[in-house]
């Protein structure tokens, strides 16, 4: 009985220490987060972020060798929750329900959301991919998803007679850079308008570019 209970005991110790060590990461990410926010990647420094962390110095290293291996981190993190999404990544391009303006919402909605939550992270890859061939390698792999995507539905739309004089190699950055450059200008109060009127204004702009 006493090694049960010592099994037991062990096993709640070590749910507890990895407990603590994921609310310890999640606060030095948010942190980091704000101080990109705020200073931008060159300008925001390892000690900026443990002091809003608020966690000593030895403890960020435990999690992280340096600033460039915790930005990259977020950006996984960030592709990891686009691919949750169905469409994300060698899905099924012809199962994309994206041929009616409420779906082509629901698309960009969820977009959206995600760049809302990663809002400062995005400026801080391009500014460091302008430094780190490691850094435009992941901003690379991570935009190649979604260009793919509006590739692929542009070149159908055209074989259908639509979007006419359009190059699918060209509009799917277009596209996304829009989404993205509208994201920091809604974040920073720069649009009038909320959330949704945002995602509705740029899923009807979408669609028509692609249906007309």
């Amino acid at each position: 009985m006493s090694v049960q209970k010592h099994d037991k005991s062990t096993v709640r110790g070590v749910r507890f220490a990895q407990d603590r060590s994921r609310v310890t990461l999640h606060r030095i990410l948010e942190a980091a987060l704000g101080v990109f926010a705020e200073k931008g990647y060159n300008q925001g420094t390892v000690a900026d972020i443990i002091s809003r962390a608020d966690i000593g110095h030895g403890t960020f290293w435990l999690y992280f060798k340096n600033k460039e291996d915790l930005v990259l981190y977020l950006l996984k993190e960030m592709v990891d929750q686009f691919e949750d999404f169905s469409w994300y990544g060698g899905a099924n391009f012809e199962d994309l329900p994206a041929t009616t303006l409420p779906e082509v919402e629901g698309i960009i909605r969820e977009v959206m959301e995600i760049f809302f939550r990663y809002y400062s992270l995005h400026p801080v890859i391009v500014q460091a991919s302008l430094e780190s061939e490691k850094f435009r390698e992941a901003l690379k792999e991570f935009n190649q998803p979604f260009v793919d995507i509006l590739e692929k539905r542009v070149r159908d739309h055209l074989e259908r007679g639509l979007c006419k004089d359009i190059d699918p190699s060209i509009m799917p950055y277009i596209i996304l850079s829009m989404l993205e450059y509208c994201t920091m200008q809604w974040v920073n109060q720069g649009i009038p308008a909320d959330k949704e009127e945002l995602v509705h204004n740029l899923s009807i702009i979408i669609f028509h570019t692609l249906n007309h």
